[in-house]
């Protein structure tokens, strides 16, 4: 694909790739967030401890408006429904190098190590990745 029909900035795929990033502490992000709307209201925290009562508080919570909690439950069901229409290979990839233990690695290491390709190839693969992701974002249509 060339630069030129390229439609999401270096910005919004830095943006998307972070978000993509984001995963494995998304169900302590929404976790937070219904924590956070709770104690926001003023009441007593300790209804988190009762087991009945916290299981009501957070069906009600999660039923009320809660911004916060619903932009990371659609970002989980966006990066689920993203990694899950990638070939396999890119779904190991995507595993290891954004949330395992080789999230460190930049592009070029990635396309070094796991495909063998060079790093004008792999920046072509990442840009594949994120615009399927910004589609089930609906960063762009």
């Amino acid at each position: 694909m060339s630069r030129k029909n390229q439609i999401l900035t270096r910005k919004t795929l830095a943006g998307l790739e972070e978000q993509m990033r984001l995963y494995p502490v998304i169900s302590r992000l929404k976790a937070e967030a219904l924590l956070t709307s709770e104690l926001s209201d003023k009441h007593d925290i300790t209804w988190w401890v009762e087991k009945d009562n916290a299981t009501k508080m957070i069906n009600k919570k999660i039923s009320r408006e809660n911004k916060a909690y619903k932009f990371y439950d659609q970002l989980e069901k966006d990066i689920d429904s993203t990694v899950s229409g990638l070939a396999p290979e890119l779904q190991r990839i995507i595993e290891e190098c954004f949330w395992g233990e080789n999230k460190y690695y930049d592009w070029s290491t990635i396309g070094l190590v796991y495909l063998g390709v060079g790093t004008r190839q792999i920046y072509a693969i990442r840009y594949q990745i994120l615009e399927l992701f910004a589609l089930h974002r609906g960063v762009m249509f």
